[in-house]
């Protein structure tokens, strides 16, 4: 690709940085790369491979096997796959998982009401705040603070999770793999 845009500079008046270049650079590079632009999706994440775009558009392959199993079409204006796309997105490529940590009063005051909210409204209010105390842990840290019992869910079947032992924060440092510290409990 490089070598087309070099081979044809005089195209871009001799500039290969001026805008004509760079313009052709990214038609090609997005050309080269309008598949993967899709965001493909493993059938291990959403039941079939299928990509993003497709789960939050016309959603074909949901529709054509709904067709499939009922002899007919679905009666739905709306056919996106929200949870199943929002399963499947990763801003961030990573194998590394949330946890809401107590840092300082807000933080701890915040967790106590995650834990004790019930109310859909109330939850996503308070979620959307609990993303400044939110740490990412990789699955072989958060497996450890599992077995020492010191991450919890906020609630029963809700998979949002919490470190609910204070001895595995620190103020300063941030978490920690080991205890430090007095036990306290830090939901009510």
């Amino acid at each position: 690709m490089l070598d087309d845009v070099e081979a044809g500079s005089e195209d871009f008046g001799g500039n290969l940085i001026g805008p004509k270049a760079i313009e052709q650079y990214f038609e090609y590079f997005f050309f080269n790369r309008h598949q993967e632009m899709d965001y493909p999706v493993s059938a291990q994440t959403v039941g079939r491979d299928d990509t993003l775009l497709n789960l939050l558009s016309i959603n074909s392959m949901a529709m054509d096997e709904y067709g499939r199993s009922h002899d007919t079409a679905p009666n739905i204006y709306l056919r996106q796959s929200f949870m199943s796309a929002a399963r499947a997105f990763k801003v961030i490529d990573a194998a590394t998982r949330g946890i809401i940590v107590p840092y300082g009063e807000a933080g701890r005051d915040l967790v106590n009401k995650l834990c004790s909210a019930f109310e859909v409204e109330k939850q996503f209010v308070l979620l959307r705040r609990a993303q400044q105390y939110t740490v990412n842990v990789f699955p072989q840290d958060l497996e450890k603070l599992q077995k020492a019992g010191a991450v919890s869910a906020i609630q029963k079947d809700v998979d949002i999770l919490h470190l609910s032992d204070a001895r595995y924060y620190d103020q300063s440092f941030g978490l920690s793999q080991t205890p430090e510290g007095t036990m306290e409990v830090l939901y009510a």
